[in-house]
């Protein structure tokens, strides 16, 4: 017969039952009090986390212009938060409050002080200097102009204060590469220990019908390094693909990496354009877009038509182009104004054979009022400025205020940047 292990050497107390049940009911609340703790803390950490991976970019956009800047930001999908503009130019600033109606007034860069910089607290200072110390126009004068002034003032201030942003994006002119302010501007990323990389691109490159070929910056503060492999040598290209691949292809015609956000971007740009293009796998600088693309149908031409003094004049200089070219000239501040070097101008109609007009027209002699007879029959007509907006790929919601005359739009325009190449360089310069 099996025992029975169990024995009782002595009666049990049933007060100090009480106080084991007791200390075993302390214990596992010390537990359960324990682990709420615990999850508290990762619930927390998580939180965190996600707060420091999502927070919104702090930009603060110097040269900020019509928002160029700020509407390349926005088209990224990125969080951020403008905490600065900084612009003087009063029509500029009309068109930045139409909008972003949240616009500051008017700001002048020279009166930026280390003190307003370190509170403003910038992840990324994004800006566009003044050009003309740099062109032809402006006579070259380079540091020597007062209009570089404020970039000077601006470099002293990265100098010294005490955290510097951790990124920044700079556009200017073809000819800045070869300034004094260049060179001065990377004496200070040098001293500050970022890394950067500098780029001459136009829009062609990302199948954009219009020539605009500028200078950028990127840099990163160290640690932080880039995406890609930098050069001490200005690149010609962006270092990912630029191919026009859909869902249906699994691969294109380059070698270069895809970055899913620039690539996502583009994608979504141009499938609002034209669906075909994203079909060959081919690059969308070898197939760029039509004028007809960005054009106007609803649009009352005779106001835009070239004066007949100007059509005389001129008709040897001019860049004409129709509704089916896939390129035109870059536009700058002075279109509508001057002639030679401002931008194309568009022939309207497109029955009359161009090439046997100016045949005529280089047999007659200037002055010759059979010539200018000739040449309006091509209908050669100014683009509008919300066509060049669009070339400049500003997005639909943007809009010029009505109050502005067509001059102070070209003006404004002009001197504002291409939406597109700045909204890839800036996924670029955040991609991590």
């Amino acid at each position: 017969m099996e025992k029975n292990n169990y024995h009782i050497t002595k009666p049990i107390d049933l007060r100090d039952f009480k106080l084991v049940i007791g200390r075993c009911q302390r214990e596992e609340n010390r537990k359960k009090t324990s682990e709420q703790i615990l999850r508290k803390r990762i619930h927390y950490f998580i939180m965190e986390e996600t707060e420091t991976t999502h927070r919104a970019l702090r930009i603060l956009e110097l040269y900020s212009g019509i928002g160029g800047m700020h509407v390349a930001a926005k088209e990224t999908g990125l969080p951020f938060e403008i905490v600065g503009s900084y612009e003087i130019n009063t029509t500029a600033l009309d068109v930045y409050r139409h909008n972003f109606p949240q616009t500051p007034k008017a700001y002048n860069i020279m009166g930026l002080t280390l003190e307003q910089l370190t509170a403003f607290a910038p992840d990324i200072i994004m800006m566009s200097p003044p050009c003309q110390p740099f062109t032809r126009q402006g006579l070259k004068r380079d540091v020597a102009d007062a209009r570089t002034s404020s970039l000077l003032h601006l470099l002293g201030l990265l100098e010294e204060v005490h955290n510097p942003p951790s990124k920044i994006l700079l556009e200017n002119v073809v000819g800045f590469e070869k300034s004094l302010a260049r060179e001065r501007l990377l004496e200070m990323l040098s001293k500050r220990n970022y890394t950067w990389q500098e780029f001459l691109l136009s829009p062609t490159q990302f199948g954009i019908p219009n020539s605009r070929l500028r200078y950028y910056l990127l840099a990163k503060l160290q640690p932080a390094s880039f995406c890609f492999t930098v050069s001490n040598e200005l690149k010609e290209a962006v270092p990912f693909c630029l191919c026009a691949v859909n869902s249906s292809l699994t691969s294109c015609n380059c070698s270069k990496t895809r970055l899913n956000s620039l690539y996502n971007m583009l994608y979504k740009y141009h499938s609002s354009k034209n669906v075909a293009t994203l079909e060959t796998g081919d690059l969308y600088s070898d197939f760029p877009l039509p004028l007809s693309s960005y054009l106007n149908n609803d649009t009352n031409y005779e106001q835009l038509l070239l004066k007949d003094k100007i059509l005389d004049k001129y008709c040897m200089i001019l860049d004409i182009v129709d509704r089916n070219f896939t390129r035109c000239c870059c536009f700058t501040k002075g279109y509508g104004h001057y002639v030679e070097g401002t931008g194309s101008v568009i022939r309207q109609d497109m029955n009359v054979d161009i090439s046997s007009v100016y045949n005529k027209v280089n047999n007659l002699p200037v002055g010759d009022p059979k010539r200018l007879d000739l040449l309006k029959k091509l209908k050669l007509r100014y683009f509008t400025p919300d066509e060049i907006a669009k070339l400049m790929c500003f997005p639909s919601w943007f809009t010029l205020p009505q109050s502005l005359t067509v001059r102070q739009k070209y003006r404004v325009l002009g001197n504002s940047i291409n939406i597109l190449v700045v909204t890839s360089l800036l996924l670029i310069l955040c991609e991590e």
